[in-house]
């Protein structure tokens, strides 16, 4: 079995790469955001 992705387009941002970015971008804002977080909390 056999998935062709380049046949099924993502429902936003037109191409996968573009969604893969995103969700890194996303990931690490949070990464940071929780971060600084912790950090006002420590100090």
């Amino acid at each position: 079995m056999t998935i062709d992705h380049d046949s099924e387009p993502p429902p936003f941002l037109r191409t996968w790469k573009r969604v893969y970015t995103a969700v890194l971008l996303y990931c690490a804002v949070l990464i940071a955001v929780l971060y600084l977080i912790t950090r006002s909390f420590r100090s």
